[in-house]
């Protein structure tokens, strides 16, 4: 299975129920094998590409999508 870790940055004031792609401040993604590693891979991603701090007012939100095969 292959998946799709999608790294989301929303704006505190939108609930994490409501952080999708279409919300998000930012979005990133990256490929990942298994589970475990698309979680791995959002959490470090989101936490040094992005900077995101909490006086920032936002805060981020890893999601694990399956790839769409091409």
């Amino acid at each position: 299975m292959q998946l799709l870790a999608v790294i989301l940055v929303c704006a505190s004031t939108i609930s994490p129920a409501d952080c999708t792609r279409d919300t998000a401040l930012d979005v990133v993604t990256q490929p990942a094998a298994l589970p475990m590693e698309c979680i791995k891979a959002g959490e470090l991603v989101g936490a040094s590409a992005l900077d995101v701090r909490r006086e920032d007012r936002r805060y981020v939100m890893v999601r694990c999508e399956r790839r769409k095969s091409s």
